[in-house]
């Protein structure tokens, strides 16, 4: 019998360079389960002014998925406008309960269809694929999941164009549970001039190499110190108001007359008046708590392609650019490029101390989903 908790228990590595680093990575177990969530029309939605809700659900699963999943590590990756879980066998059917229950909320609160696709991870091995998964650690026990091998462009195609056979039946369950989800933070805004999310894939036979020369030069833009470019700025983040974290807040409710969303009230109450008065709650350190934010955010990630959200100056744009379409023109990689003043975060929160909290970046006005309207437009031609 396979590894339950192979995840939990991977050496993880602590300096992004090593995600070409065979020794890192493990086969995902036959008997787990890969689940791609994503927001339909997520597209005409963004471009619509609504990046904010695709944002906040797509960041969503991952909440329901972990809230099923109780303390137990897993592997996923936030992609903006929904995201990748994978699951082991004695988890998937509390994990669908909950995504099940999301996407009736994201139809009736936000008015987003949300497609929520389940592939067996041996019918992806069967077919000639495979899913490789290292661990990149972040801080203590909270890393970010590094994909490779292919795999999961595979269980993607298979569920988009098989959305009967694939997508996560109806099963009778209650209020999706949020627990720990916020996205209670103002967009923050760029400290050195653009906000870029990037989206990188290698076209060459040795991936490894295209995309280890791929961070060498963006380290070398960013003068050796690429973690310069991590756009959450402690000095350009602030909290957003009690009226508008309530009107927020109601959409993760199906209803207002419940324990959950009064506590959920409450909590709000006392974050404002601790992150935007600077009240000191005594129990904690909210100003070290909103520092710790940008070592425990996650961006910059791999699941068959590179994806970051870098903060940098027009310079280093033009630099990243030009170096791309260098790149690109010579048949070494696809890539998708997104311009804006500020990026999104939403908050994951177990707990303020340090390795129980994680937070999803993404560009503003649609971030990733818009870099990969180009990176798509590269693929077809």
């Amino acid at each position: 019998m396979q590894k339950t908790n192979f995840y939990e228990v991977m050496t993880a590595f602590t300096d992004f360079e090593s995600l070409t680093q065979d020794q890192y990575f493990a086969p995902v177990p036959n008997d787990w389960h890969v689940i791609i969530t994503d927001v339909k029309g997520s597209t005409k939605a963004i471009e619509a002014g609504r990046y904010k809700d695709v944002n906040t659900v797509g960041a969503a699963t991952i909440a329901c998925a972990q809230n099923a999943m109780k303390q137990e590590a897993f592997p996923f990756v936030f992609g903006g406008d929904g995201a990748t879980l994978l699951v082991p066998e004695h988890h998937l059917l509390a994990v669908t309960k909950e995504l099940v229950a999301l996407r009736s909320l994201s139809e009736k609160k936000f008015n987003l269809g949300l497609r929520v696709g389940i592939i067996k991870m041996q019918e992806i091995l069967d077919l000639g694929g495979k899913i490789e998964v290292a661990k990149y650690q972040l801080v203590g026990k909270k890393s970010v999941a590094i994909f490779r091998g292919g795999g999961l462009a595979l269980a993607e195609k298979k569920i988009k164009n098989s959305a009967d056979q694939y997508e996560a039946k109806l099963i009778e369950t209650s209020e999706a549970n949020l627990t720990g989800l916020s996205c209670r933070w103002k967009p923050i805004r760029s400290t050195h001039g653009k906000i870029i999310s990037l989206l990188v894939v290698s076209r060459e036979k040795d991936e490894a190499a295209t995309y280890h020369n791929v961070i060498q030069k963006l380290n070398e833009i960013f003068d050796g110190k690429l973690d310069a470019a991590n756009p959450v700025n402690l000095q350009a983040t602030s909290y957003k108001g009690l009226r508008q974290c309530l009107q927020e807040e109601m959409k993760y409710h199906s209803s207002l007359l419940t324990l959950s969303f009064l506590a959920r009230a409450f909590e709000i109450f006392m974050s404002v008046l601790i992150f935007k008065f600077n009240l000191n709650p005594l129990i904690f350190n909210p100003k070290k708590y909103a520092a710790s934010m940008k070592t425990h955010s996650d961006y910059r990630k791999f699941d068959d392609m590179l994806r970051m959200i870098l903060d940098c100056t027009h310079r280093q744009f033009e630099q990243i650019e030009n170096y791309l379409k260098e790149m690109y023109q010579e048949q070494k990689i696809y890539y998708g490029i997104h311009i804006s003043e500020d990026s999104l975060m939403t908050c994951l929160v177990q707990d303020v101390k340090d390795g129980e909290h994680i937070h999803f970046i993404d560009g503003g006005n649609g971030g990733y989903a818009m870099a990969a309207k180009q990176l798509k437009q590269q693929l077809k031609g």
